[in-house]
């Protein structure tokens, strides 16, 4: 059980992190609310995608961007 907690703070910072780093390119404007609500769902559910697919995704939100 101790490396199922580990995984799952480790999962913790590594949404709050993401999700910390897209909300202040929202406030400085860099992306939209709407992109900025897309990736939330997108890092709420991250769970649900492979690899790829969460890239995909990405760009799909970010068609500018190269991942």
């Amino acid at each position: 059980m101790p490396n199922n907690l580990n995984l799952d703070s480790l999962d913790l910072k590594l949404v709050l992190s993401f999700a910390n780093a897209y909300s202040r390119l929202n406030e400085k404007g860099e992306i939209s609310d709407q992109q900025l609500e897309e990736v939330m769902q997108l890092v709420e559910n991250y769970q649900n995608y492979a690899p790829a697919d969460f890239k995909n995704r990405l760009q799909e939100i970010f068609p500018e961007s190269d991942f």
